[in-house]
């Protein structure tokens, strides 16, 4: 190879690294991803939580039967009864024509103990004038004796007879719906057969399960949006139920609906609880900041070199566009909000702060 070939070969080599040079740094400075960070916020939240309810009468009760007899009528499903008004009447004729019975004998027993009183007091006055004998005042004070004795039997029985007779009525004990008939006229029940039941449908409230770790932060008083289909209506927390259920570690909070509701909503009803809680200190995060993955939920904390850093979280509430979070994480941390989907640990990033 000649000297002229010589130095063209080195002048390319030399050309084409110098060209090539640019190329490579840019690669370089390219593995560094662009992110966009924020700081993690120490501040007081008071979220909505949202959870699923189920509407309840606060008013139901089943009616029964008061006394062994033959429903002789009885409301149907549907029936709007007020309060006191008849739910179930039965056949009491037996027991008033017994009643007829024992008033008949009463008054009859009421004219024995006039009359055997007057004649035991004239032969008590005989006697002392030794024109009757004791055995004649012995008797009649005898039938005395037993007339007033018949006489009370017979008003104690009429009170109970009284009483059975106001039991052929089962009356309602507040104004509502029958939502159920479990038997029917011409029917003969036993004492304590339960015959009906009955809604209050104008005191409805919504029963909802909750966290049982929100249970020190439910206010009662409180209120709580409540949500069916196109309805929203403003509840009021009436309790919150402190016995937890052991398995789904959740407690029951009981919201009142207001008697506009009761037009629109029934009980049975599925709706949707905004759950306000008291105000608590914790750590949070812009929602664009979380990472949902297969195996877990995380931020990337970008660290003071500048690398990104997999923080494992777990979202405890969240207020608008920021989410209550728990983890290795303090105030101040800065963590990526865009572009974290890209990162893996220890990855370089070039930061851009969020204004």
């Amino acid at each position: 190879m000649n000297t002229v070939s010589s130095r063209h070969i080195v002048k390319t080599i030399l050309f084409s690294a110098l060209w090539l040079a640019p190329s490579f740094t840019l690669a370089q400075s390219d593995d560094a991803v662009l992110v966009t960070v924020t700081e993690v916020v120490a501040e007081d939240m008071s979220p909505l939580i949202p959870t699923a309810g189920t509407v309840f009468s606060r008013n139901a009760t089943q009616i029964t039967s008061g006394l062994a007899a033959r429903i002789e009528w009885i409301a149907e499903p549907g029936d709007y009864i007020p309060a006191g008004g008849v739910v179930v009447r039965f056949d009491c004729d037996m027991l008033q024509l017994r009643r007829d019975e024992l008033l008949a004998t009463a008054e009859r027993e009421q004219v024995n103990v006039r009359t055997f009183s007057r004649e035991a007091a004239r032969l008590e006055k005989a006697r002392e004038a030794l024109v009757a004998s004791e055995t004649q005042l012995v008797l009649m004070q005898g039938e005395r004796d037993r007339a007033t004795s018949e006489l009370k039997i017979a008003n104690v029985r009429i009170l109970q007879t009284d009483n059975e007779l106001e039991r052929c009525v089962a009356r309602a004990p507040f104004d509502g719906v029958v939502t159920e008939q479990l038997r029917t006229a011409g029917e003969d029940v036993e004492r304590s057969t339960v015959l009906a039941s009955m809604t209050d449908t104008e005191n409805l409230e919504v029963r909802a399960s909750v966290p049982i770790r929100y249970l020190p932060r439910v206010r009662t008083g409180s209120i709580a949006p409540v949500q069916m289909s196109d309805f929203r209506f403003e509840g009021r927390i009436r309790k919150a139920v402190p016995a937890g259920d052991a398995a789904s570690q959740t407690f029951e909070v009981r919201i009142d609906l207001p008697a506009s509701a009761t037009k629109l909503i029934a009980a049975g009803q599925l709706v949707s609880v905004s759950l306000p809680l008291a105000a608590a200190n914790v750590l949070t995060v812009p929602r664009d900041s979380i990472v949902l993955h297969e195996d877990g939920t995380f931020v990337m904390r970008i660290n003071a070199e500048n690398k990104a850093e997999r923080i494992t979280i777990q979202v405890a509430d969240a207020n608008g566009q920021r989410v209550a979070v728990r983890g290795e994480l303090k105030a101040g941390d800065r963590v990526a909000v865009r572009g974290a989907e890209a990162l893996d640990d220890g990855k370089p990033v070039a930061v851009r702060t969020e204004t």
